[in-house]
């Protein structure tokens, strides 16, 4: 451990130490160095120094003084081609500034191939030994196709689902007599919400009693003739007073044939008079004109008895009165309810014949109360909004896509959302509408994500940020961290024999961990990722 040692010599150690990795040049002074590999150096150096807390080369332990110090000399020598204690190394020329723990910068991606600030630019060689790329931990990644998730920012705001907001009205002109509910209850479907007093109510429910009675009347008529018939079908009179008539009939048949026969024997013999045979003779006509008529009738109430619909044609009439009458009430009490006339008002009204006049106000969906504008006594009319209830178990988060992005998004899709209320949570949703037309002045597409809201954190007409994974884009692309920024333009190090050479490369789209490569290397070259900051200090150096 180091001991003793005081805090200005420790300062000048560490910055002898970071001179031997840094060249020393004037561009020095401008190119930001990194705190991490400044410390990694400072690290190789202390490695070989346990215990013995070696400062500006004198050892505390006993150890040969300066070896561990040499060995570091040696590592920035070689990366910058020079042997150590070459001319420039003076404690004055070095500055250690903190550079983006990331390792590089988020410039645009429309570098001109060629030029670096306005000049052209030459790949240049940087020497680096195997030796001295594992010590300072040197690191390499391929160009190579990959698929990229092309990651998609959007701003929005929350809105209640789809049928999530619901306006209660009246359907009728009424006086509001009560009110059952206050803003911010949580009401469920077909709860009273409030009483209102209507002429209209009042002029049905006078209807239905009217039309109550009328059914009773008919229905009492409808029994009379049901009674009737049950009659008939029991004891059918008609035909047995025919078949007496048919009977009747035969009776006196006989008897004026009898007389005929023997006043016709007497006839014959000149006993009787010709007038008194005429006259059986006539009786006997008469007498079968009789029998046939009451043969007639009796088969004609057979024919009725045994057919029995024309004996059911009165009670069927009664019967259609009775359905006419039900199907009249039927319907005032169905316009009754349309209107909100309690069933239990209605039935009572019914039974007693009271109009009241009264009409409730249900909830038609499951909610939470958010307002009302009307105060019991107030006039209210079917035009006017009395409740609105928000159902905010599912919302939807509106944003506008750029048309350009349209392709990387589809239905299903999930979005991570989050909200300047929450900061520290993340909600999920789907993407469940991409609208069919593009906004002509923004050049955008409306889209919404659905998502669950059991807890109510997220409200109406909150600001929201979407981040959509979107679609996977298969292009030649190398890490971010191989990509640096230099001179206004974008530069990698693509490993050489012996070293690395700098070049300038044209990057497009950004993916978490990738980055696209346009143009400027070929798929299958190795590029440095972990130390190339360090390898661009080196490059500024030698401007």
């Amino acid at each position: 451990m180091l001991s003793r040692v005081s805090a200005p010599r420790l300062q000048a150690s560490n910055r002898t130490v970071l001179k031997q990795y840094f060249p020393p040049t004037q561009s020095a002074l401008k190119a930001p160095t990194v705190c991490g590999l400044a410390l990694t150096a400072l690290s190789l150096l202390l490695s070989g120094c346990q215990g013995g807390g070696q400062v500006g080369g004198q050892s505390h332990d006993g150890a040969e003084p300066g070896k561990k110090g040499a060995e570091a000399v040696q590592v920035g020598a070689a990366i910058k081609g020079r042997a150590p204690g070459s001319q420039g190394l003076t404690p004055n020329n070095y500055v250690l500034e903190k550079a983006d723990e990331s390792g590089h910068t988020s410039a645009t991606s429309d570098t001109k191939i060629g030029t670096a600030g306005g000049v052209a630019f030459t790949p240049r060689f940087i020497p680096v030994t195997d030796q001295t790329a594992q010590r300072i931990e040197l690191k390499t990644d391929l160009v190579k196709e990959r698929d990229l998730v092309l990651p998609l920012h959007l701003t929005g705001h929350v809105e209640p689902d789809i049928g999530g907001e619901t306006d209660v009205s009246v359907r009728i002109t009424g006086r509001v007599t009560r009110i059952d509910v206050r803003p911010g209850d949580k009401v469920v479907k077909g709860q009273l919400l409030a009483m209102i007093d209507s002429r209209e109510v009042a002029e049905l429910e006078g209807e239905m009693v009217e039309a109550k009675s009328k059914l009773d009347i008919a229905q009492a008529h409808a029994n009379r003739e049901r009674q009737v018939y049950e009659e008939q079908i029991a004891r059918p009179k008609a035909l047995l007073d025919e078949k007496a008539r048919v009977a009747h009939a035969k009776v006196k048949l006989d008897l004026a044939l009898s007389e005929f026969h023997r006043v016709d024997d007497l006839y014959r013999e000149k006993i009787a008079a010709g007038k008194d045979y005429v006259a059986a003779k006539a009786n006997v006509a008469e007498a079968k004109v009789e029998m046939e008529q009451a043969q007639t009738g009796m088969q004609r109430e057979q024919h009725l008895y045994d057919d029995r619909v024309l004996m059911k044609k009165d009670y069927q009439l009664a019967l259609a009165e009775v359905t006419r009458e039900k199907q009249h009430l039927n319907t005032i009490i169905r316009r009754l309810e349309f209107i909100g006339a309690d069933r239990k008002l209605t039935s009572e009204v019914l039974a007693t014949g009271d109009i009241n006049g009264l009409a409730r106000i249900v909830a038609p969906v499951d909610g939470v109360l958010n307002r009302y504008e009307f105060s019991v006594g107030e006039l209210v009319h079917p035009e006017q909004s009395m409740f609105k209830l928000t159902d905010l178990s599912y919302v939807q988060v509106y944003a506008d896509l750029p048309e350009i992005d349209l392709q990387r998004v589809k239905l299903g899709d999930v979005a991570k959302i989050k909200v300047p209320s929450y900061p520290n949570a993340v909600f999920e949703g789907t993407i469940s509408l991409i609208a069919q037309r593009v906004h002509v002045e923004t050049r955008s597409v409306p889209i919404r994500a659905r998502l669950a809201n059991a807890d109510g954190k997220l409200k109406p007409n909150m600001y929201a940020e979407l981040d959509l994974r979107g679609t996977a884009k298969h292009c030649l692309s190398c890490p971010i961290a191989a990509v640096q920024e230099y001179e206004g333009n974008k530069i990698v190090f693509v490993k050489k024999s012996g070293g690395y050479e700098a070049r300038l490369v044209k990057v497009g789209a950004y993916a978490v961990q990738y980055v696209e490569i346009v143009s400027g290397v070929q798929g299958g070259e190795e590029v440095a990722t972990q130390g190339s900051l360090m390898l661009k200090t080196e490059l500024s150096n030698h401007r």
